[in-house]
């Protein structure tokens, strides 16, 4: 079993149009810095968020700490299904929600009893490289400008002619990566780094 997962490969970037993707054993993280971005006649801000990331990268990709075995993926996925039947921001949204991320979080603790680094480590490895892929189709548009990706989704500006290929690119990665991704419009960013940021939806 894996033992150190914090700190243990650093300076790990790629620079791509002005911008430094790092990767880390946490997740990835990328941002334009010190920048108010407006939603313009002729550009959108888009935000396109992986719904439950981790443990939806656990669930399709039958991931499972090894001594709980793959029934494990099974009650998982039951845990998520059951969230997705009470409405976002009731407490019972939440507390489902804390018991998924609370698992995936737990692989990553000795004194759990979901401890399996493995298991922690697949899920964000691939995370970052399939947001990578993700990244990767955007910046094909012409005139779209990423703003940032940050552990579970990206954030771009782009020209509004091209929205409806952005969605076609999301729609692909959908399909490729059985993973399902949430679209939100902003009017406004004000970003200081990757952590520090306000953004007003339109």
């Amino acid at each position: 079993m894996i033992t150190e997962t914090k700190g243990v490969f650093k300076g790990l970037v790629a620079t791509v149009d002005g911008v430094d993707y790092k990767f880390g054993t946490g997740g990835i993280h990328a941002s334009v810095e010190s920048q108010v971005i407006h939603t313009t006649d002729t550009h959108q801000i888009v935000d396109v968020d992986v719904a439950s990331f981790y443990p939806n990268l656990a669930i399709k990709n039958k991931l499972f700490p090894a001594h709980l075995g793959e029934e494990f993926g099974d009650a998982y996925e039951g845990v998520y299904h059951t969230r997705k039947t009470y409405p976002k921001g009731t407490a019972e949204n939440e507390a489902f929600k804390l018991a998924l991320n609370g698992a995936y979080g737990g692989s990553n603790n000795e004194y759990s009893p979901f401890y399996d680094t493995q298991f922690t480590m697949a899920i964000t490895i691939n995370g970052q490289l399939l947001l990578c892929m993700l990244t990767e189709q955007m910046l094909k548009i012409p005139g779209l400008r990423m703003i940032q990706a940050n552990t579970d989704g990206i954030t771009y500006l782009c020209p509004h002619e091209y929205l409806d290929h952005t969605r076609a690119i999301c729609r692909w990665w959908e399909e490729l990566t059985s993973l399902e991704l949430e679209e939100a419009f902003y009017s406004m960013m004000a970003v200081r780094d990757v952590n520090s940021y306000i953004a007003v939806y339109q």
